[in-house]
């Protein structure tokens, strides 16, 4: 596992097959949400660690929010990695 300096994010794209209703994006009012035309959501944004993204992960997990992919980005690659955001 690679190694990260304290205090260094990481930014994640996270897939959901979903789409979010206003109710529930206001409860990650840290990340882009994007919806696209096939009906599933985006969620892009910083991560301070493993465990923040885990924490993510879990409240999704209990409002039945089905995640499809999860994929780390290069900040600085960020807008070329993904053309949603």
């Amino acid at each position: 596992m690679e190694s990260k300096e304290s205090g260094q994010e990481n930014t994640y794209c996270i897939r959901v097959k979903e789409t979010l209703d206003q109710r529930i994006t206001d409860w990650f009012s840290e990340l882009t949400l994007t919806t696209l035309e096939d009906g599933k959501t985006l969620l892009v944004g910083p991560f301070n660690d493993q465990s923040a993204l885990r924490g993510l992960l879990e409240q999704l997990w209990n409002l039945n929010i089905t995640v499809l992919s999860v994929e780390r980005i290069e900040n600085e690659n960020l807008q070329e990695s993904n053309p949603y955001i």
